[in-house]
């Protein structure tokens, strides 16, 4: 039942701006279950092929001619990202172990929406992207690999804060977050191999898929409406109500 609880939560905290990997690590505690990495793999890998299947159509399109330099785009964002995660892969395994610093991070989290949603009112298609934007957008999201800082919640403020229409900012959010996630993933396989086995059964992997990539796939559906319609300045207060419990109450 707990796999089922966490592969729910990170199906759902994957796409909302409020960070699977710090809700992962506060529940992993919370429950008394130690990190298990064939698990987390398992779950980062069900979120990556709900992006697929959700953005199939505009994967395939990035194939064509015309969008080229958007592909390039992303190419060089997850680059950026890529070498970040490279660099500084030790300090932030570290960051991990520390309940009260994704406590931390959560209220970073909740500042970085709220400063996302005061600079966000612009109209540049996707289109109009450049290279220092993506070079940005990619930072943003190499910042976000420490648990508790939101990926989407850092890269669509962080393309908000670049005058992009909503739309634009969760798509390439989203778009940019297939190669990261599967890319963690991957790196997480190797530490699979290289311990000769998973530590858990083949159930609770299965659920826990199961479950990642479901509710994965229908947050993605509601967040995409979502944030056409309205501010997702709610996801701030939540990250902030979350972090401050975590800081003062868990122990």
């Amino acid at each position: 039942m707990n796999y089922l609880f966490l592969g729910i939560i990170q199906g759902l905290t994957e796409f909302l701006p409020v960070s699977s990997s710090g809700h992962l690590v506060i529940f992993q505690h919370l429950l008394g279950i130690g990190e298990n990495v064939a698990f987390d793999t398992v779950l980062h890998l069900a979120t990556a092929l709900a992006l697929i299947i959700y953005f199939w159509v505009d994967l395939w399109s990035l194939l064509k001619k015309e969008n080229r330099k958007l592909l390039g785009l992303l190419l060089l964002a997850t680059a950026i990202t890529g070498a970040i995660g490279f660099i500084g892969k030790d300090f932030f395994e570290s960051l991990f172990s520390s309940v009260k610093g994704v406590g931390f991070s959560l209220l970073v989290t909740g500042g970085i929406i709220l400063l996302g949603e005061w600079l966000g009112h612009g109209k540049r298609k996707i289109g109009e992207m450049s290279w220092f934007d993506a070079v940005f957008i990619g930072i943003a999201q190499g910042v976000a690999i420490v648990p508790g800082i939101s990926r989407s919640g850092t890269t669509i403020s962080a393309t908000l804060g670049r005058n992009f229409e909503r739309q634009a900012a969760a798509r390439f959010s989203f778009l940019l977050a297939i190669p990261a996630i599967l890319g963690a993933g991957l790196l997480q396989s190797k530490a699979i191999i290289k311990a000769g086995e998973m530590g858990i059964g083949f159930g609770p992997l299965v659920i826990g898929f199961l479950a990642a990539l479901i509710t994965g796939w229908l947050t993605i559906k509601i967040f995409m409406e979502m944030i056409q319609r309205t501010s997702i300045r709610v996801f701030a207060y939540y990250c902030f109500a979350v972090g401050l419990m975590v800081v003062f109450f868990v122990h």
